[in-house]
């Protein structure tokens, strides 16, 4: 879900700032939870919408140049997931 720098940052925020460590022990969504929460503090946020009509889930990834989209996941965890992977592209991206 999280790779490259990012991963590397993440992990050493996990470790210093949460205290905790086995990140990749923890349930999906406590992952996807944590991994929100920091993206925020690097400055994307991530948002979620359901479109009740058809079941269809979507995320929103804003950030300060704009914001990126992910549509039509069967769930919320694979919206977020998606989400999660297009914020670490883009922050992955930035950091090279």
């Amino acid at each position: 879900m999280i790779s490259g720098k990012a991963k590397k940052l993440f992990l050493k925020w996990f470790r210093n700032e949460k205290l905790l460590t086995g990140f990749d022990d923890k349930q999906i969504y406590t992952q996807i939870f944590l991994l929100c929460e920091w993206f925020k503090i690097q400055g994307y946020a991530i948002s979620t919408k359901s479109n009740y009509y058809d079941s269809n889930y979507s995320a929103k990834i804003s950030f300060n140049e704009g914001e990126m989209n992910t549509y039509g996941h069967n769930s919320l965890e694979k919206a977020l997931v998606s989400a999660v992977e297009l914020a670490t592209e883009d922050l992955n991206d930035r950091l090279e």
